[in-house]
């Protein structure tokens, strides 16, 4: 086994930071507004709620879905990529923990956050603002594993799956259309307007994070 060069650990200090970021987002911004993306813990949510499944709790089905994914990364994407999405998973994992644990509460919670601003009672005008700029970071995390022969061992596992069976499929739309599925099933579950705001998450997401690729490729063609 090969010691770890400089390009290693590079790559790896950008697919740890791609995992930290996502999870830092989560705790700041989607969590404390309930919104969801239609990912792995919104599966495992919907999953924990039907009448076949629901004899597990949430976190039961984080960890089966989180390991089946890891499964299909190892079988389909190749040694380097399970690797790295393993080292990913870690970060995401621990990251979300650590945020957890280290946010104050007056930062997550209403009293800091200007995301309450706005006349419309139901979504205010500032909690679209920090919704659209969380997705942003979120694609570019993605972003950070994807182009670094990894993923977050999220929905980004199937599509790439799909990009590589056939490279016309946008590992970024696909990523969109697996999320929107996941949502609409939860559509009796998180009510029309959480599915609605997670679409649009979902949306701002996939078109960031398209971009970045997009933008990426060009930088690695100069």
């Amino acid at each position: 086994m090969r010691s770890l060069d400089r390009n290693d650990i590079k790559r790896y200090a950008l697919i740890g930071c791609g995992g930290l970021l996502i999870n830092l987002m989560y705790v700041l911004v989607t969590v404390p507004y309930g919104i969801i993306n239609g990912g792995v813990t919104s599966m495992s949510m919907i999953l924990s709620r039907l009448p076949l499944t629901g004899l597990l709790p949430v976190g039961a089905w984080v960890a089966i879905v989180t390991g089946l994914l890891l499964l299909l990364c190892g079988l389909f994407l190749g040694k380097e990529n399970f690797l790295g999405s393993i080292f990913s998973c870690v970060c995401c994992i621990g990251g979300f923990n650590l945020f957890t644990w280290i946010v104050p509460e007056w930062i997550s919670g209403p009293i800091f956050r200007f995301g309450q601003l706005g006349a419309n009672p139901v979504v205010p005008a500032g909690m679209v603002i920090e919704m659209a700029a969380c997705a942003v970071f979120v694609g570019f995390g993605y972003y950070l594993c994807i182009s670094n022969n990894a993923t977050a061992v999220g929905m980004d596992t199937i599509a790439l799956i799909l990009h590589k069976k056939n490279e016309k499929i946008p590992v970024a739309y696909a990523m969109y259309v697996i999320n929107i599925i996941v949502l609409l099933l939860g559509l009796a579950t998180y009510g029309l307007l959480g599915v609605l705001m997670g679409i649009a998450f979902a949306g701002i997401q996939a078109v960031s994070l398209n971009t970045f690729i997009k933008l990426g490729e060009k930088g690695r063609q100069l």
